[in-house]
């Protein structure tokens, strides 16, 4: 069986090779597709905890001041 991550990967790349047929643009599509599968691929196996991620985004907006 695959590994997770790798099917993340994968599932982006085609799904990226799809929509994006031709060109720069078309590469730029692909690359963000398959950080996208990677990306879910992480929160599948556990290894990124959105919840916690977020409430630490939130916390830190609050420190942040722009002047």
């Amino acid at each position: 069986m695959m590994h997770p991550k790798t099917i993340g990967v994968v599932a982006g790349l085609i799904a990226g090779i799809i929509i994006a047929w031709l060109g720069f643009a078309a590469f730029l599509i692909v690359a963000l597709c398959v950080l996208i599968g990677w990306f879910v691929a992480k929160v599948y196996l556990g290894e990124i905890d959105l919840i916690d991620t977020y409430e630490r985004f939130q916390a830190d907006r609050g420190r942040r001041r722009r002047e």
